[in-house]
C-alpha cells in the first residue's frame, strides 16, 4: 500500500495519472479515511459550481 500523498490526490483530480497508479491510489482510498476526505474535500473546493454567487439587488421598501 502506498503512503499518503497530497500531490497523488490533486494528480488524480487533474487527470495526470496512468491506470497503474490510479488503481493503486483507489486501493489506498479503500484503506484510508484522512485520504477519502481529503480528495473529497480537494474536489469540493474545485467545483466552481458549488459556491454560486448571486448579486442581489436590495431596494428598500417603505411603507406608504
Amino acid at each position: 500500500m502506498m503512503e499518503c500523498s497530497f500531490e497523488m490526490l490533486v494528480r488524480y483530480l487533474d487527470g495526470q495519472l496512468n491506470l497503474d497508479q490510479k488503481l493503486r491510489l483507489f486501493e489506498h482510498l479503500d484503506e484510508c479515511e484522512t485520504c477519502r476526505d481529503a480528495i473529497y474535500q480537494i474536489a469540493r473546493d474545485r467545483d466552481s459550481q458549488f459556491f454560486v454567487y448571486r448579486p442581489y439587488s436590495v431596494e428598500k421598501v417603505l411603507a406608504p
